[in-house]
């Protein structure tokens, strides 16, 4: 009886893990709706759509007063982790993130951690979303990109329309997806989470002679007072790491004017930190979208087989 459990339990793991455990996207949703039914007048469940296999892509509206019907004059910002299968680490911390922005707007007025108070300082009329899992086949698979639906394996954060270089884009409906909600509900910042090499960069990370955007200088600024929390490296993706085709992060910021970030969490991070520094960069944002975010250099290559950035 014994040797016939296990065969039928090796089976059941080899054919049907989902079934047996639950995947690990499952696991995520469940924390997310912990804190919504915990807390449903500061967080709510939300999604963009359905990716490739036909999964939710879900989320958290955070935000500090009720209301999540009728949102009027709120900036609104998003944080996207798990644009890659494999670095799964960026869930957690996208969790982390909702959990210390749920607990802290719990808070009455006088009870904050003095320690926190510039951090959060300006984000109390701001709604935030969190999708802790864009990537969610590679995540439960862990592996680096996702299938689409005709079978093609295909990296999330090269599958955006790129400035420099023309190639197929919005190849999986997550990516597509993600692009909706962006301009449906006018995002103005942005933070995608990935690793591991322990850096916060902006624009531009493209193959262009101009590494500098027209905003460098208030990228900086932020940028720095931001890694002050968690001492990561900071300037621009291409010049930090190295340029790429077809990032979310550039075309974020060149299509819309999104002030978008890429946080690569160190391999054995602190991840409170990590979401202190977020948070930080979020409470500095302006409340409009820049205008000034054009690409003024001239590009190195506009076709051809490139490196991916970790």
């Amino acid at each position: 009886m014994l040797f016939k459990n296990r065969v039928i339990g090796a089976c059941c793991i080899f054919l049907f893990p989902s079934i047996c455990f639950g995947t690990n996207y499952d696991n995520v949703v469940k924390k997310m709706q912990d804190l919504a039914a915990n807390h449903p007048k500061i967080a709510v469940m939300m999604d963009i759509g359905k990716n490739d296999s036909g999964i939710l892509i879900q989320g958290l509206k955070i935000e500090k007063q009720p209301g999540f019907d009728v949102v009027v004059g709120k900036t609104k910002h998003l944080l996207v982790g798990v644009h890659h299968g494999n670095e799964k680490l960026g869930a957690d911390v996208a969790i982390k993130f909702a959990e210390d922005l749920i607990q802290n707007f719990s808070l009455e007025a006088g009870e904050a951690d003095d320690s926190w108070e510039d951090t959060w300082q300006g984000l109390e009329d701001r709604v935030l979303y969190v999708i802790p899992v864009l990537n969610i086949g590679g995540y439960n698979a862990n592996t680096r990109e996702e299938r689409s639906s005709g079978g093609s394996s295909v990296d999330p954060n090269r599958d955006y329309p790129d400035v420099c270089v023309q190639q197929k884009y919005f190849q999986l409906a997550s990516t597509s997806n993600l692009a909706r909600f962006i301009e449906k509900e006018e995002i103005i910042g942005a933070v995608t989470v990935h690793g591991y090499i322990g850096t916060f960069t902006y624009p531009w990370g493209i193959f262009t002679d101009s590494t500098k955007t027209l905003d460098d200088s208030f990228y900086r600024e932020v940028a720095k007072a931001s890694v002050a929390i968690n001492n990561y490296r900071t300037g621009t993706h291409t010049d930090i790491i190295y340029p790429a085709a077809g990032a979310f992060e550039d075309w974020a910021y060149y299509k819309f004017g999104v002030w978008t970030m890429l946080l690569e969490v160190a391999r054995s991070p602190d991840i409170q930190k990590d979401s202190a520094a977020m948070i930080k960069y979020f409470s500095q944002l302006p409340q409009e979208r820049s205008t000034q975010h054009q690409h003024t250099g001239n590009c190195t290559q506009t076709k051809g087989s490139f490196p991916s950035r970790p």
